[in-house]
């Protein structure tokens, strides 16, 4: 039977931590400090924490490949708390949806397979984090490409990221921002109704985030130009159908987009997408 504890039959979220994951654990010690009590159910050798329609569970294992957790969980939505890392090591406060453009599934997941999106869920999160930014000076905020696991759960899926080194996965009050933010955010009702993928840039895509935290626009999926090579029809069909809101643009990182240019200019036209050079 799947655990919904949400009050009046409103669904939950579900917040994710891994307790192998020193970033997951120090974000949700902080999550649970936002004012969760313990619900007295136990799953996956630990406690399971609410506050209103939220919950909070955690398992052993790598954050990128959890049980199957649709089997104990019938939410609005998991958000998967994890740690950054990149060779750049600079101090980032990240969120991104999941996926895999390629047939490789390196970290978790099915290839040529996308996890399903909320864009609301991620303007949301990253809307609240940036209003917080004077406080994690030090950090960047951005947004990063679509990428990894998990992509088979049945409810949307966001990853919300510290990184990019062990100090930073170990940063309290970094973590109490995010926490904050991402609580705050959870329980908005604000959606967004200008949805679009966004094609081409960066794996840290600037020009994506400024119109995320900025603007109107929410970004469902980002497939970097590194992927654009793996971008059919049948990707952007995906990027279009696990979306939960309709996408009716496709803003295009006009100068990151390489030799898939004209590629991605046809397919956005055959779905019958508003192109947004950017």
């Amino acid at each position: 039977m799947a655990y919904n504890a949400a009050p009046q039959g409103e669904p939950a979220t579900v917040i994710v931590a891994s307790s192998s994951d020193l970033a997951s654990r120090t974000l949700a010690e902080a999550v649970v400090s936002e004012g969760f009590e313990s619900t007295g159910v136990n799953l996956f050798g630990g406690p399971v924490y609410q506050k209103g329609p939220l919950l909070l569970a955690t398992f052993e294992d790598t954050i990128v490949a959890p049980p199957d957790l649709d089997k104990f969980f019938n939410p609005k939505a998991y958000v998967f708390l994890s740690r950054h890392s990149s060779e750049s090591g600079i101090a980032s406060l990240t969120a991104h949806t999941t996926g895999n453009f390629s047939r490789e599934a390196r970290f978790g997941g099915s290839g040529r397979e996308l996890g399903r999106s909320d864009p609301s869920l991620l303007k949301n999160y990253m809307v609240a984090l940036h209003s917080r930014r004077e406080r994690v000076e030090g950090y960047e905020i951005t947004l990063e490409a679509t990428h990894h696991g998990p992509t088979s759960l049945g409810k949307p899926v966001l990853f919300v990221e510290i990184g990019a080194s062990e100090k930073n996965w170990g940063d309290r009050d970094a973590a109490g921002v995010v926490a904050e933010a991402l609580v705050e955010s959870l329980t908005s009702k604000a959606t967004s109704a200008d949805v679009a993928v966004g094609l081409g840039g960066t794996h840290y895509p600037e020009k994506f985030t400024k119109l995320e935290v900025e603007g109107d626009l929410a970004f469902s999926y980002i497939a970097p130009k590194y992927a654009l090579e793996q971008v059919d029809e049948a990707m952007l069909g995906q990027m279009i159908q696990r979306t939960t809101a309709p996408v009716r643009r496709a803003a295009l990182d006009w100068k990151g987009l390489g030799a898939n240019k004209d590629k991605m200019v046809e397919l956005v036209s055959r779905f019958g997408l508003e192109l947004l050079r950017v």
